[in-house]
């Protein structure tokens, strides 16, 4: 089996040189499957390209194809699924970062579970025996669990528990070659949930296997401010273009976050504790949505029979607190534990609007407005 493993670098000639010797020495150890290396190179100050250009003398299957200029992880992730696919001919392309953060060892294992039959691997920090680093900041731990969920529900990959993995192989005939790379929606981080979904929409057989996430060994993170916002703003593109009501389902939610948000610290600051407050604007925000999503949202399915929408509204109250209640005690227990602040107590409210999004939408669309052939 031939597989490419591709490894954008930004100035990484501190570790680029290390991870190839590294990986060297795993090739050696599965001599059956026919590696190779493919570094694609953002033209980097730093001397990395000079690093991979010695290593390819060394190595006959590393090799070096240059950009013009750093166009974002994404960008340089499908030039270089191009460039294997038309140059290497691989049956298998592994995703790959250079800095150490996805263990060199780990390569053939998510290679053995293509060759088992499955079509796309991921390797995850989210499932038994996959891990964070502890150093990770509790926010950031709680934000990539949170989105993660929100991924999971949105996109409907209820099998996927790491959507934002960057170490994964694929099988590409079939699959990576039927893809449109020209068309990806991220030219950044979040290119990695357009690929996911993409292959999950072609029929990928996908599997996680658990990794342990390391610290970056060497040189700074190039992980950009803004990926959050390009994450949504690549899962709501995706979700709009499978099912456009789900686009104003997602106004709505926004317009609901807004009241809610509002009155939330309206409430906190004027009437009652961080923990009341939350429930006051959490029904009536409640009440906003649900006209909304019926007369708007989902309009071609609104409740027309008075008797059956006030049942629906019953059910809509019962199962919307649950998220709710939830969101109190999460409140609530951040407030406890690290202080009543403006930050924390957000910070809490927001992971809790998360779960509260995800909860809604499953219960919206397939118990209240559901499809005739539902």
């Amino acid at each position: 089996m031939k597989v490419a493993i591709v490894i954008p670098t930004y100035n990484e000639a501190e570790n680029i040189g290390r991870l190839i010797e590294a990986l060297a020495s795993e090739f050696h150890r599965t001599p059956e499957e026919d590696f190779h290396i493919l570094v694609v190179e953002g033209n980097s100050p730093d001397g990395t390209a000079d690093v991979v250009w010695e290593k390819s003398v060394k190595y006959d299957f590393v090799h070096l194809l240059m950009e013009q200029k750093k166009a974002g992880l994404g960008a340089a992730y499908t030039r270089g699924f191009r460039y294997a696919i038309e140059e290497l001919n691989p049956d298998v392309i592994v995703e790959m970062d250079a800095d150490f953060q996805h263990d060199p060892k780990d390569v053939t294992r998510l290679v053995q579970e293509i060759k088992n039959g499955c079509d796309y691997i991921i390797g995850s920090r989210f499932i038994r025996g996959g891990s964070t680093p502890k150093e990770w900041a509790l926010s950031r731990k709680l934000m990539s669990i949170g989105g993660n969920l929100f991924s999971k529900v949105i996109l409907g990959i209820f099998e996927v528990n790491d959507f934002t993995s960057g170490f994964k192989a694929s099988r590409v005939r079939g699959f990576v070659d039927k893809i449109d790379l020209n068309s990806v929606l991220s030219s950044g981080f979040a290119y990695k949930l357009d690929l996911l979904f993409r292959m999950h929409k072609l029929g990928a057989k996908i599997k996680e296997v658990p990794i342990k996430f390391g610290l970056r060994d060497r040189g700074d993170s190039k992980m950009a401010k803004n990926n959050w916002l390009d994450s949504l703003r690549v899962v709501f593109t995706l979700r709009y273009n499978e099912n456009k009501n789900f686009f104003k389902f997602c106004v709505v939610g926004f317009v609901g976050l807004f009241v809610d948000t509002g009155l939330f610290n309206l409430l906190r600051v004027t009437l009652f504790k961080s923990s009341l407050a939350v429930l006051v604007s959490g029904f009536i925000a409640m009440l906003t949505t649900f006209l909304l999503n019926d007369n708007w949202s989902f309009q071609e399915r609104k409740i027309e029979d008075f008797s059956k929408k006030i049942l629906s509204f019953v059910v809509y109250v019962v199962f919307s607190l649950i998220p709710i209640f939830v969101r109190s005690r999460l409140v609530y227990f951040a407030g406890r534990t690290f202080g009543d602040t403006f930050v924390i107590s957000n910070t809490a409210f927001f992971i809790g609007i998360v779960f509260g999004l995800a909860w809604n939408f499953v219960v919206y669309s397939k118990l209240i407005w559901k499809k005739k052939n539902d």
